[in-house]
């Protein structure tokens, strides 16, 4: 069985951490099964061509035909057995994401109607438009965490515009849950706060209590999660400004710049100094 994961082998300086989020083309072969990692997101399989069927969860043998899209969510278990040659593009969700998005979205859970059959979406004129895009920006190799963002968003911006409000809560009820305002608590507070016990404080609760919730929404403990964090905006500090390496040292509470290089050379596999020259050599290939 093939495992269909975001590719963490990218050539974008951005994509120097781990990330588990965002768009990949899969081309699948008949008659061939494989499995979506869904152990860090939940995923939309967007059907671009051909036909497969479908495990997800409690649903099963759901037959998919070409322009059609499902969603998976996350650490459900789930098959994709391929009847006719495919050609699938596949969006791990990215939680990250705007405001105007994460409140539109909160907004469904008003619907209470939930289908017993899984739901299956057909992708419109300007949803394909939307993919195509995507597709020969993947082919040219425009791996820029900010292209997989801002399209992410383009594709919500579509759902809203041509999808009506009970399709979109059909299609993501099982993602819909009581934990979005947890989550949202977390996005927008992280970089506040150093530790974990800050983070309990600021959410008004014990340390232990705060660890078992942050555990049961994000499927990792607070410190690996803040530590994700820490080193992404420090690469963001190093990649896309000027400021001196010893004032990001010094904002991030490294005891010497020493200190702080051994740390770029573990987390990122180079000096600041060549992060920060690598990522000007690939910022012509993401201007628009």
């Amino acid at each position: 069985m093939k495992l269909l994961y975001f590719k963490e082998h990218l050539s974008c300086i951005n994509y120097q951490i781990n990330v588990n989020t965002g768009f990949v083309y899969y081309n699948l072969e008949k008659d061939s099964v494989s499995k979506i990692d869904n152990s860090a997101s939940p995923c939309i399989l967007f059907l671009l061509d051909g036909e497969v069927s479908i495990d997800s969860g409690e649903y099963q043998n759901v037959h998919i035909e070409k322009d059609k899209m499902v969603l998976i969510p996350q650490h459900v278990d789930n098959k994709i057995e391929v009847i006719y040659d495919a050609k699938c593009l596949l969006l791990f969700w990215n939680k990250d994401i705007r405001v105007c998005d994460k409140v539109y979205m909160n907004s469904l859970s008003s619907y209470k109607e939930r289908k017993k059959e899984m739901c299956v979406l057909p992708i419109r004129d300007p949803l394909q438009a939307v993919l195509n895009s995507i597709v020969a920006y993947l082919y040219a190799k425009m791996q820029c965490k900010h292209m997989h963002l801002i399209k992410q968003q383009e594709v919500l911006l579509v759902l809203r515009g041509y999808y009506t409000k009970k399709e979109l809560f059909t299609f993501f009820s099982s993602i819909l849950g009581n934990t979005g305002h947890f989550e949202d608590f977390v996005m927008n507070n992280y970089r506040k706060v150093k530790s974990v016990k800050e983070f309990a404080g600021l959410y008004c609760t014990s340390e232990r209590s705060f660890n078992r919730k942050f555990q049961n929404c994000f499927k990792e403990s607070p410190y690996q999660w803040m530590q994700k964090k820490k080193a992404e905006l420090i690469r963001e500090k190093i990649s896309e400004s000027d400021t001196p390496f010893q004032e990001i040292a010094m904002d991030f509470d490294f005891n010497s710049q020493a200190h702080f290089t051994s740390y770029c050379k573990r987390l990122f596999g180079m000096t600041p100094s060549k992060l920060r020259t690598e990522s000007k050599k690939v910022a012509p290939d993401l201007e628009y």
